[in-house]
């Protein structure tokens, strides 16, 4: 089965994320994993919901969607979340029988060099790099599919900031998303 591989955060999931993932289907992809972050090494964690409420709304948001599914490995792994290993075990695992699309946004291709064992990723995966802006292509020294995606407004901090300023999320997460943000009181307190 033809997967592609979108991880993150999800903190929280929103529906950039989604749109981003249906824009990849349109390469002929079948399936997409997300798969949440346990503690990556490029960024800071933020706060404001735990691992079971990300892999919740997660699941909340791809319930009706039959093309995607979330694999919490790198969570139950721990640790730092290295890309290359969490390729290796999907394939060791058989939960990927190919080799797979990975899906990152060209925000990230200035630190990919320091990537743990970036050169073996590159081998294995068949990168997928996605727009976060429309500014002008980026240079990435490595073979890879640049996605005409659709461009998304904002990021999952931006999305956390609009839910501590009590604005309605209406088209920003999907609907049982947003429901469950309110129902745990999600991202009210401006310091987490």
């Amino acid at each position: 089965m033809k997967t592609a591989i979108l991880g993150g955060s999800f903190n929280p999931v929103h529906s950039g994320h989604i749109a981003l993932a249906e824009d990849v289907l349109k390469l002929g992809y079948v399936r997409i994993l997300f798969i949440p972050t346990s503690n990556p090494p490029h960024k800071t964690p933020a706060g404001g919901a735990t691992d079971e409420d990300r892999i919740e709304m997660l699941n909340l948001a791809l319930k009706d969607r039959k093309w995607a599914e979330v694999w919490g490995g790198e969570i139950r792994r721990g640790g730092f979340s290295y890309s290359i290993d969490t390729v290796r075990e999907l394939k060791a695992s058989g939960i990927i029988d190919s080799r797979p699309g990975l899906i990152i946004g060209d925000d990230l291709v200035e630190g990919f060099s320091s990537w743990k064992n970036v050169d073996d990723l590159a081998r294995e995966t068949d990168i997928i790099l996605a727009r976060r802006d429309s500014g002008s292509s980026v240079n990435f020294p490595y073979n890879c599919r640049r996605l005409e995606n659709t461009l998304w407004p904002y990021s999952s901090t931006e999305v956390r900031d609009i839910i501590t300023e009590g604005t309605d999320l209406k088209g920003i997460v999907p609907s049982a998303v947003a429901v469950y943000i309110e129902l745990k009181g999600l991202y009210r307190d401006a310091t987490t």
